[in-house]
C-alpha cells in the first residue's frame, strides 16, 4: 500500500518547530522555513506525448508505495484549445511511474481512446479539474480504495462571451457545480460516482485524507466566490481558503473559510490554493500565493484544528518560481498532495510555466521535482551564542524521545521538567545528547544507563533543550522504544 492517507506522515508522537503552538519560549534559537532543492534544473516530465499538447500538470498528486518501492504520478493534460475546452472536448488525467522520481515512464494502459489507439497512459477522460489522487486505508469497498477529487460544473461552459449571458448561465448552474468524485480499486480504473460533495466550490481545490480525524478534508475557495465573480461581476474581491470535512465521504460540511489575505499582505495579493496534510500530530499546508505580479510562490500554514490555521513564520517563501527565462520562471504551483516520504527525504512535484498564472503562454507547462529533509519545514536556529527552548507540557506516550537535528559546533542536550522540578538522573549534565552531528532520529538518553522517558509514560513533561553552540532543530519524537540512531553522544 501507498503513503497517501497518513502517507507515512501522520504520528501523534511528532512534534514540529513550524509554530509555536507546542513552544513556551525559545531565546536563542530563531525560527527559519526551510526550502526544498530542485533536484535538477529541468523538468523531470514534459509534455511529449500527443494527448499531452503543451501542457502536463501533477493534478493527481505523487505518491510513493513503500511495498513496491516506486514513485507513482497522476498528472492531467490536454490536447485541444481552450475554446475546444469550452465547447465540451475532455480534457486528461494520466498515470505515471518512476523508480527514483526524476526518469519517469508512461505505461501503456489500453483503457481510453485517443487518436484511434488506447496505446497511452491516460486512465480517466474528463471534463473536471482534478482534485488530486488520495488512498484509503479505512475504506472497506476494495473498489473505492482510491478517491479523486473533481471540479466539475455540469452542462459544460458557455466560454467567454457576452457576461451577462455568462452569468445567467453560471447562476443556472449554482447548485449543481462543485466537487464531485471518482473512485478505484488501483488508482487505474476509475468510475465517477453520483452526487455533487461539496457545493459552490471553487474551480481550485484539493482533495485528502485526515488520519487525526479519521476523515477527509475538501480545500477550495469560499463558498460563491464563482457566483460572486460571474454573476454579480463582482471581480475586485481577493481569493482565500475555505475548508470542508467530512467522517465518511459522503455527508460534508459546508464551506468555511480558514485563510484570508490580511493588513501583512498587499492589496492585491490572492490565497490562490491550499494542499492541505497532516504530518507529526498536526495539520501543515502547502499555500499557493499569488501576487500582483501574478508570479507565484509558496508559503507554509499550520493547523492544529483543523478549522483554524496560520501562515508560517514571517511568510518567507517556502518555494518560488525559477529564474527569468526558466521553464518555471513565471508560475510554480506544488502537486495536490502530501509530500511523498522515502527513507529521510520528502519528494513534491510541482507543476511550472514560463510566464504568470493568467498571462500568455499560459497553458505551456511541465512537470519539476523538489527534496526536503524528512521533517524540516522550518528550524529552530541559533548561532555561536547557542540557544534555549522549552516545550508545553507534553504527553509522554511512549518512553522512547529522539530529535531531527544538525549540531554544527558544541552539542545539544536537554532535561526533564515535572511540573516545577528535575527529577533526579534527567538534568542537562546527565544527557547524552548530540555532539556536533547530524541525524534525523538520534535517541536522547541520560546517564551510563541510558535511562528513557520510561518513568514519566502517560503523563505530561516539558522538555527544556539547550544548544551551546552553532544548531538547527526541526523536529523531535516521543514514542515507543527503538534503536539508538547513529550520531555522536556522550
Amino acid at each position: 500500500m501507498g503513503n497517501s492517507f497518513g502517507g507515512g506522515l501522520y504520528d501523534p508522537g511528532l512534534h514540529l518547530f513550524v509554530d509555536d503552538a507546542e513552544v513556551q519560549d525559545h531565546p536563542g534559537f530563531l525560527r527559519k522555513i526551510q526550502r526544498p532543492e530542485r533536484v535538477q534544473p529541468e523538468p523531470v516530465l514534459k509534455p511529449e506525448r500527443p494527448w499531452e499538447g503543451r501542457t502536463v500538470q501533477i493534478k493527481g498528486g505523487l505518491h510513493y508505495d513503500a511495498g513496491e518501492d516506486l514513485f507513482k504520478m497522476w498528472y492531467w493534460t490536454w490536447s485541444c484549445s481552450i475554446e475546444q475546452m469550452h465547447a465540451g472536448a475532455p480534457t486528461f488525467l494520466c498515470y505515471a511511474t518512476s523508480r527514483d522520481g526524476v526518469h519517469w515512464e508512461r505505461p501503456e494502459l489500453g483503457l481510453v481512446e485517443f487518436g484511434g489507439s488506447k496505446d497511452n497512459n491516460i486512465v480517466l477522460a474528463t471534463h473536471g479539474d482534478p482534485w488530486g489522487v488520495v488512498e484509503d486505508p479505512l475504506e472497506k469497498d476494495p473498489g473505492r480504495r482510491y478517491k479523486l477529487g473533481l471540479y466539475s460544473q455540469p452542462g459544460g461552459s458557455p466560454g467567454p462571451g457576452d457576461p451577462q449571458a455568462r452569468g445567467r448561465f453560471m447562476k443556472s448552474v449554482a447548485d449543481s457545480h462543485g466537487m464531485f468524485a471518482c473512485c478505484s480499486a488501483d488508482g487505474i480504473h476509475w468510475n465517477p460516482e453520483e452526487g455533487l460533495l461539496v457545493p459552490r466550490a471553487g474551480d481550485a481545490g484539493v482533495l485528502t485524507c485526515d488520519p487525526i480525524a479519521q476523515g477527509y478534508i475538501s480545500a477550495s475557495r469560499r463558498y460563491n466566490c464563482l457566483m460572486d465573480h460571474f454573476v454579480l461581476e463582482w471581480k475586485k474581491y481577493r481569493r482565500v481558503i475555505a475548508l470542508s470535512t467530512s467522517a465518511d465521504f459522503v455527508h460534508w460540511t459546508p464551506l468555511k473559510t480558514v485563510l484570508k489575505p490580511d493588513d501583512l499582505d498587499p492589496p492585491d495579493i490572492q490565497l490562490y490554493q491550499m494542499v492541505p496534510f497532516v504530518y507529526g500530530n498536526q495539520y501543515l499546508g502547502i499555500l499557493w500565493v499569488s501576487h500582483p505580479t501574478e508570479l507565484s510562490a509558496m508559503e507554509l500554514a499550520s493547523a492544529h484544528e483543523v478549522e483554524h490555521w496560520q501562515r508560517v513564520g514571517r511568510r518567507e517563501e517556502f518555494f518560488s518560481v525559477g529564474s527569468p527565462g526558466s521553464w518555471d520562471g513565471g508560475w510554480a504551483a506544488c502537486g495536490l498532495s502530501a509530500p511523498a516520504l522515502k527513507g529521510d527525504t520528502l519528494y513534491m512535484g510541482y507543476s511550472g510555466k514560463p510566464q504568470g498564472h493568467g498571462t500568455g503562454g499560459n497553458f505551456h507547462s511541465s512537470i519539476g521535482m523538489l527534496t526536503l529533509r524528512r521533517d524540516a519545514f522550518a528550524a529552530m536556529r541559533c548561532g555561536i551564542g547557542g540557544g534555549e527552548l522549552m516545550t508545553e507540557p507534553i504527553l509522554v506516550s511512549g518512553p522512547r524521545l529522539s530529535v531531527n537535528a544538525l549540531v554544527l559546533f558544541g552539542q545539544l542536550r536537554l532535561r526533564v521538567v515535572d511540573d516545577l522540578e528535575v527529577p533526579g538522573g534527567y538534568s542537562l549534565e546527565e544527557c547524552n545528547g548530540l555532539v556536533r552531528g547530524d541525524s534525523t532520529d538520534f535517541e536522547i538518553t541520560w546517564g551510563e544507563e541510558r535511562r528513557d522517558l520510561a518513568p514519566f509514560v502517560g503523563r505530561k513533561i516539558r522538555l527544556h533543550m539547550q544548544a551551546d553552540n552553532a544548531a538547527s532543530l526541526y523536529s523531535y519524537r516521543i514514542g515507543s522504544r527503538g534503536k539508538i540512531a547513529r550520531g555522536t553522544g556522550r
